[in-house]
């Protein structure tokens, strides 16, 4: 058993440094597009109109535009940079979960196994609630200005309910919360519940998943909808894209929908056999 925990170990300190950086990647890119959007501001761009204006004065002396296209382009640069490592990362966990889960498939127990793919969902239910889900940047071509950027935001699970909670909208923000944080955590819960127990209290947890179970997809389908809502809501200079948040709930959907699958609703046979 020494060496399976070992391996164990190994496999779950990688995925979780694979997770945090994951994360970290991806709000690192909703900061670098929301410092590109600040530089192209139409407050911004009017003041490189005016450096442009400096610079022809004073016949090329003036470096301020320059400085200015240099910052965007690096922005630019930077935040692909970030976009390719953040893929890679996501790639690479994706990888590194699905062998050691098919490793598990073939050589442990039903519970084993089970145990392994609840905390490979946590894992993804971490991400998907930490990181962007969704982007958006509303610009347009202005007159001596060229491109403005009029809006832009990025929005995970959590920071969409507190930003509908600060706006006060909350019924919106409680059935967010409901049903893509306190649902999936509850089921992962009863799920872990159900599998390491036994007796009645593993009874009465098959029994609780699988009645959640029947909304397997509520909480992924809630999600989507509200994507689709902020993103239609901005108009056709509009544009939208999702991001790693998304992909690691949908994820953590089809893992959890998984193990629902395999805990079978189990009357209480043996308590009703000791009387």
């Amino acid at each position: 058993m020494r060496v399976p925990s070992l391996l164990s170990l190994v496999h779950y300190v990688v995925a979780v440094a694979l997770a945090a950086a994951i994360i970290f990647s991806a709000s690192d890119i909703a900061r670098t597009h929301a410092r590109l959007a600040e530089i192209l501001s139409p407050e911004a761009r009017t003041e490189a109109a005016w450096q442009e204006v400096l610079k022809t004065l004073s016949l090329g002396l003036y470096s301020g535009a320059e400085d200015a296209r240099g910052q965007i382009a690096a922005l630019n640069a930077h935040m692909l940079t970030l976009w390719d490592r953040a893929n890679i990362l996501s790639a690479a966990l994706v990888v590194w979960l699905s062998l050691f889960l098919g490793w598990q498939m073939r050589h442990r127990t039903p519970q084993h196994r089970r145990v392994h793919v609840l905390a490979s969902a946590s894992i993804c239910l971490v991400i998907g609630l930490l990181a962007p889900m969704l982007s958006i940047v509303a610009q347009r071509e202005v007159p001596m200005l060229g491109e403005v950027v009029l809006r832009y935001e990025s929005k995970a699970i959590l920071t969409t309910v507190q930003s509908l909670a600060a706006k006060q909208h909350w019924l919106i923000a409680l059935a967010l919360t409901v049903t893509s944080v306190l649902i999936p955590i509850g089921k992962l819960l009863l799920a872990a519940i159900a599998t390491v127990s036994s007796g009645r209290l593993s009874d009465q947890s098959r029994r609780c998943v699988h009645a959640i179970g029947r909304w397997s997809f509520t909480d992924v389908f809630v999600v989507a909808v509200l994507l689709a809502f902020m993103a239609g809501d901005a108009g056709d200079s509009t544009n939208a894209w999702v991001g790693h948040g998304l992909w690691f709930f949908a994820g953590y959907a089809v893992l959890s929908w998984l193990v629902t699958q395999q805990l079978d609703p189990k009357p209480e046979t043996h308590s009703r056999s000791q009387v």
